[in-house]
């Protein structure tokens, strides 16, 4: 998040920031007044907004939705004491100053913490960056993954109540009964998938803190250095699998997403960004890993992922006529995507030794 993403609050994102002042007045030393309040742009599954008041910036963070099994409340604090602890553990994360429950303040539970200035790439392409700058950010997207990975749930006090393959099985079973839940068409390959990869899970049980959506418009970057000072979009964190978590921040080079870029069809040595092959590397030199087991796997599940959440917009947009030409073109991108993506999943599986 940079101050260039910064908007005036949506409207239906306003609250009242007199009331907002009051409370931290009340409990943030420090806290002076005037305050001022901008929104930072982009879709996220938490809103946040800048807080501007003498002498000190603060992003303010809520949710939309809560954790599955959790209240809104709950899973806003439970965020909080995840980046305080990550935090204490020495992750790029501004500091968390705040948590607050209490509905009255802003209409939903929200969190602070302090506001780290830097440059954000929404585009994976780097523009306005030479090659050697390209490779050093990658580089440092790398490190920042591992060291986030290297962390073990006791070091920051989570408990140890489920591992990778825990992790594995319950996010393919859930995928699956998305996907029933939205088909629209039978793809053939699709329905490979539903079979194949319950039945082919790794027995290697790695266990490590997810992201669970890592990519380079989660990170700030130093103003001036290839170096990582902040990671944001922490709604989907959980214990999982870290070759799970590396495979969807993979994505870019396997997949055109609407909105989110790609890395398809560039010259790699020309722009400096590393292909696949040399990003895994830098991954496993920051992450003592002398190889990545099941690729493929993690691949083809992370490419699967894809796959359900798009053709999710497809079953949601398919409900009624598109009200616009946009959104019908917007419907058959999605279609498409939804084969595609599917294909390239079971080629991978089938191209396995």
């Amino acid at each position: 998040m940079a101050a260039a993403d910064l908007t005036p609050v949506q409207p239906q994102h306003r609250f009242d920031e007199a009331r907002l002042a009051t409370h931290l007045a009340e409990h943030l030393p420090d806290f002076k007044t005037p305050l001022t309040v901008q929104q930072f742009k982009g879709p996220a599954a938490s809103p946040a907004f800048m807080l501007h008041s003498p002498g000190r910036n603060l992003v303010l963070r809520k949710r939309s939705q809560p954790r599955k099994g959790s209240s809104l409340a709950d899973s806003v604090e439970r965020d909080f004491n995840l980046l305080r602890a990550l935090h204490a553990a020495g992750l790029p994360i501004g500091q968390p100053q705040l948590v607050c429950t209490d509905d009255s303040v802003i209409g939903a539970p929200f969190y602070l913490l302090d506001y780290i200035p830097g440059r954000h790439f929404r585009d994976p392409n780097l523009p306005g960056l030479d090659a050697k700058q390209r490779q050093a950010h990658y580089e440092a997207m790398a490190e920042t993954l591992a060291r986030l990975h290297m962390l073990t749930p006791a070091q920051i006090g989570l408990p140890a109540n489920g591992s990778g393959l825990d992790y594995l099985t319950r996010q393919v079973t859930t995928l699956i009964e998305q996907y029933r839940a939205n088909a629209t068409d039978e793809i053939a390959a699709m329905e490979r998938l539903l079979d194949w990869l319950p039945a082919h899970l790794p027995a290697d049980d790695v266990t490590s803190l997810m992201h669970g959506n890592f990519r380079m418009e989660s990170l700030v970057f130093h103003p001036s250095e290839p170096r990582v000072v902040a990671v944001h979009d922490w709604d989907l964190a959980l214990i999982g699998h870290p070759l799970a978590d590396l495979a969807i921040n993979c994505m870019p080079w396997r997949v055109t997403i609407p909105g989110m870029g790609s890395l398809q069809g560039i010259d790699f040595i020309e722009s400096g960004i590393p292909g696949e092959p040399d990003y895994l590397g830098a991954y496993c030199r920051h992450a003592a890993r002398d190889d990545i087991p099941h690729w493929n796997f993690y691949l083809a599940f992370a490419l699967f992922r894809v796959a359900v959440m798009a053709q999710g917009i497809v079953k949601r947009g398919s409900n009624g006529t598109p009200s616009t030409p946009a959104a019908a073109q917007a419907l058959k991108i999605y279609s498409a995507l939804v084969r595609s993506v599917a294909n390239q999943a079971w080629n991978l599986i089938d191209n396995s030794d």
